[in-house]
């Protein structure tokens, strides 16, 4: 992870940016030993961005302090690897004022992070002109970071329109939105934006939205199986329509066995199954039963069999 340049604030990333869950000891607490073997995983398997706080990183049940905790683990465990990795980090500041916005935005700062994600103001209903003042001053309060606008609306209420968004490339340290609404005419309408980085999270639709321009995938599944998405990235990088297409179909059947990214407690248990344990998630958000747990397992074996069977094992860990 390089250290930021204030002077020049304009960050991009492509391929696959995985939103990290968060880990708990069994009596709730942050782990953040479990935090930094994760982010250790990541980094060594060269994921091109990770995306702490977020959605599946249960960010809503967290306190500003643990939240600024668990940064600092990400940050550090990236950082310890040097030039071994370039893995970046964008940071999700999004919080329900627009100080803890500021505060959370600044801690990432300070702790090289060169790029931080905020939701949209939620809960209450926003006009359009309200979410674009909001994300100006996010933008003029932070100059020396790059920034994405963030639109979950089935979870948030609200959403940044594609007219807004381009008024916002007026901001020398506006750098894009991560686009969590699965439709793919907007993101399209995004993607016809001048010079804007567009990530989706939207594993369905992998292949037509990364063949129409789109720049990265958010992917909560692909921080359970990170081989796979690396892989149709790298068959799209070199022009191997047809694997990625494969590739992609895999990514789809994957998606819809861990739930897609909709059950934090899934994908949990995803990673539980691959060796990196990291508790259950808080309530009273839902964990597997011992049935459920036994029934993904089996689901997982049968599809690791097939992938490795393609020529793509999961690696082992290193940890």
């Amino acid at each position: 992870m390089t250290s930021s340049d204030a002077s020049s604030p304009a960050f991009h990333v492509r391929g696959l940016i995985v939103p990290t869950v968060t880990s708990y000891t069994p009596d709730g607490r942050l782990d953040l030993a479990a935090a930094e073997r994760l982010t250790r995983f990541y980094s060594q398997l060269g994921t091109p961005a990770l995306f702490p706080g977020g959605t599946t990183g249960e960010f809503a049940l967290l306190s500003l302090e643990e939240r600024e905790a668990l940064l600092e683990t990400v940050a550090g465990a990236v950082r310890s690897a040097g030039a071994a990795t370039s893995t970046e980090i964008i940071a999700h500041t999004g919080a329900a004022t627009l100080d803890d916005v500021l505060r959370l935005s600044r801690h990432a700062h300070s702790h090289g992070v060169r790029a931080v994600a905020v939701v949209t103001p939620f809960y209450y209903g926003y006009e359009a002109s309200d979410l674009l003042d909001f994300y100006r001053k996010v933008c003029r309060e932070l100059p020396e970071l790059s920034v994405y606008a963030y639109t979950i609306p089935q979870r948030a209420g609200n959403t940044v329109t594609p007219e807004a968004v381009a008024e916002l490339q007026a901001e020398p340290n506006f750098a894009g939105i991560k686009d969590s609404t699965g439709d793919m005419h907007r993101l399209l309408g995004l993607i016809d934006v001048p010079g804007l980085s567009v990530l989706a999270g939207a594993d369905d639709l992998a292949y037509p939205f990364l063949k129409s321009g789109g720049h990265g995938l958010v992917s909560g599944p692909g921080g359970v199986v990170p081989e796979l998405f690396m892989a149709f990235f790298a068959a799209l990088d070199a022009g191997d329509d047809g694997r990625a297409l494969g590739l992609s179909h895999q990514i789809r059947r994957f998606s819809r066995i861990i739930r897609g990214g909709a059950r934090i407690d899934y994908m949990k248990a995803g990673l539980d199954w691959r060796g990196l344990k990291n508790g259950r998630s808080r309530s009273p958000l839902p964990n597997l039963s011992d049935a459920e747990r036994r029934t993904l397992y089996a689901q997982l074996d049968s599809f690791a069999a097939d992938l490795a069977a393609s020529g793509l094992p999961l690696r082992d860990l290193v940890t």
